[in-house]
């Protein structure tokens, strides 16, 4: 059995690299590389980036490339296939075309034209619609926070945001903070038992360093689209289809392939009444 003291270290640096590989997607990411930056050998690397993640090194990779190109062929209209793919660090665009014909079935070109319109129409609903006359273009400066990550986007959130405010109260005397969601995933094309939710708390004033499952990391500066509103639990996901199905399609911006995120205002896993009131901001450039 692993020492605590191991599991925590190894916890630190698949933290430390899973951020750097979201970051990163679009450069040449290599195992040597990886293991380096967390001062391991590359087979040490492989063996406890799998316990960790259930995937390997180059799965894990691949898969977040696709799923990455399959949300910015829906949501930038006007980008070419090649640029998507150059985006999402693919050598050639018929390698990427090869790849995600495997992975999902249907060409890229396919992908564009069909599987828009059916996710567009899929049935969603919401206890409140929303205006977008009400969205914000605004340039956010950089963030830094703590954070927990999770698998799955259900019910079983509210554990994981109680663990971590208890445990930012327990090791850094943090109380009420700022909390911030990240869905790094869209539920219409990853499974939502794997869909990456990561908890955080906003620390722009505070000097702590990772420990176990807690790390620490910045939410980039940059200009992003914001809505305020409120709900309650699938409405963040209604919320979302909206935005990035209809608005920005049809917005003069495009889509980046870092992740939107949420500042809670009301945390609808942790209020009685399983509401929430947050706003949304998603990471955009002018096309």
């Amino acid at each position: 059995m692993k020492k605590n003291s191991t599991i925590n270290e190894h916890t630190e640096k698949m933290n430390e690299i899973i951020y750097y590989i979201h970051n990163n997607l679009s450069s040449k990411l290599l195992v040597k590389d990886l293991a380096q930056i967390c001062s391991y050998s590359e087979v040490h690397f492989q063996r406890i980036f799998k316990e960790f993640t259930n995937k390997s090194v180059a799965n894990y990779i691949k898969e977040l490339r696709l799923q990455c190109a399959a949300n910015l062929l829906i949501f930038n209209p006007n980008s070419t296939i090649t640029t998507i793919a150059y985006n999402c660090g693919f050598k050639s665009s018929s390698t990427f075309s090869i790849e995600f014909k495997k992975y999902f079935n249907m060409t890229p070109k396919q992908w564009r034209k069909d599987k828009y319109i059916i996710l567009k129409n899929s049935n969603l609903k919401s206890t409140n619609g929303i205006d977008f006359s009400t969205i914000e273009i605004k340039n956010i400066n950089k963030i830094k926070v703590a954070y927990m990550r999770h698998s799955g986007y259900n019910q079983t959130i509210k554990e994981i945001w109680e663990r971590f405010l208890y445990l930012i109260k327990k090791d850094y005397n943090i109380s009420s903070p700022e909390m911030i969601a990240f869905l790094h995933n869209n539920p219409d094309i990853t499974n939502i038992e794997e869909c990456r939710y990561v908890v955080c708390a906003n620390i722009t004033d505070k000097e702590i360093e990772a420990k176990g499952d807690i790390g620490v990391c910045d939410i980039s500066s940059g200009l992003y689209a914001t809505v305020r509103y409120q709900g309650e639990y699938n409405d963040i996901l209604y919320l979302y289809k909206k935005l990035y199905y209809e608005w920005l399609p049809n917005s003069r911006y495009e889509a980046l392939s870092s992740s939107a995120y949420i500042v809670h205002y009301k945390n609808h896993f942790l209020e009685k009444d399983g509401k929430f009131d947050i706003e949304f901001r998603m990471p955009i450039s002018y096309t």
